[in-house]
């Protein structure tokens, strides 16, 4: 049977170079390229589009669905996780490493602090100083809670050197580990909002400063600048499909500019365009509209406005300026894919961003 084998796999490689096929090594250049190809050109999913998941604990073993609310529910290809408190407020954030598109998401916790915590980093005398495989048990309101220490919890993750614990609204909860060495100890008990170090053998807490920050606010969802940033000039495309040059800062003193984003297949987008010429005749305002339709949808936006009667000026995307072009992008100031429409930005005559609209204007 062996010999058969053999034979038969040597056949096989013969038929090969007989219909034309190259012998390759696993993980040859042709290989990569083609993959890296498919994966990050033409947008082909590494995981079969899985999305990632937040569930939120309501009591006992009834959990929410909290992924599309939290923002977390993302098409990236979510690989490693850390889950820990960024901003030092007590309680927990997520910090998400991604395969593709953006790479890094970090998910600030606004749920709130409010039923109170405690905050514990351990050391050691008896075993690994880092006290990995520690397990600490917080006990508050007749209730117990344990956590193990681990800083290689998930994949490709290595998550921080310390633990929150939720008090669920108590003053105050009692500590104890027991530390790798095996070796039980108790510390006391720990009031709400303490940060503290636990070092094998001590017996009492010692207090940790408080590091609090603020994390930054998320961007409007869309959009990759932010309330109070200036905006110059853009490479756009007229409705002839040559290059233009759209200047968001060129209004007259006191004039306030709304750039609206919208598309001939969006209903909403459509039925405000009587709206939005409106606010253009009127004093001390100016409209102007960029398109998201493709170049083969451009003729039925033009359509669109003309019997709409909007006058207003009206561009659409796909101008490329060079490198050395002082000129930028509309790419750099929305994620097309994420953009909800219609979504408007009002500028003021500088053009700095003075806000940021999502959906149908709601004019008095």
């Amino acid at each position: 049977m062996v010999a058969s084998s053999a034979c038969e796999s040597t056949d096989e490689a013969t038929d090969d170079k007989a219909r034309g096929f190259k012998e390759q090594s696993v993980g040859n250049q042709a290989y990569l390229n083609r993959h890296n190809t498919e994966m990050f050109e033409a947008g082909r999913s590494f995981s079969g589009n899985e999305r990632n998941k937040v569930w939120l604990n309501v009591g006992g073993e009834r959990h929410a669905d909290l992924s599309d609310l939290s923002g977390a529910d993302s098409p990236n290809d979510g690989r490693a996780v850390l889950a820990t408190d960024f901003d030092d407020d007590g309680d927990v954030d997520v910090f998400v490493h991604n395969l593709q598109r953006e790479r890094h998401s970090l998910y600030r916790n606004d749920i709130g602090t409010a039923a109170g915590f405690v905050k514990v980093q351990l050391r050691a005398t008896r075993s690994n100083a880092e006290a990995i495989g520690a397990t600490v048990t917080l006990a508050a309101g007749g209730r117990r809670t344990a956590q193990v220490l681990t800083r290689g919890a998930g994949f490709v993750s290595c998550q921080a050197p310390e633990l929150v614990f939720g008090l669920g609204g108590e003053v105050a909860g009692e500590l104890s580990v027991r530390w790798p060495s095996g070796a039980v100890e108790s510390f006391g008990a720990l009031e709400a909002g303490s940060r503290a170090l636990l070092v094998e053998g001590s017996g009492s807490a010692q207090a940790l400063q408080a590091r609090t920050t603020r994390l930054p606010d998320p961007l409007p969802k869309g959009f990759r600048v932010r309330r109070g940033d200036k905006l110059g000039k853009l490479a756009v495309l007229d409705a002839r499909g040559e290059e233009a040059v759209l200047d968001l800062a060129g209004g007259s003193a006191g004039e306030r500019l709304y750039l609206n984003f919208w598309a001939s297949y969006c209903q909403s987008c459509v039925l405000e365009l009587p709206d939005l010429q409106a606010l253009h005749e009127a004093d001390g305002t100016r409209v102007v509209a960029i398109s998201m339709d493709v170049e083969a949808d451009r003729e039925l936006a033009g359509e669109l406005l003309k019997r709409r009667e909007a006058s207003f000026p009206a561009f659409y995307l796909g101008s490329e300026p060079g490198d050395d072009s002082p000129l930028g992008r509309v790419e750099e100031v929305i994620d097309i894919e994420r953009l909800p429409i219609p979504s408007t930005v009002v500028l003021d005559a500088d053009g700095r961003i003075e806000e940021i609209i999502s959906g149908p204007l709601k004019l008095e």
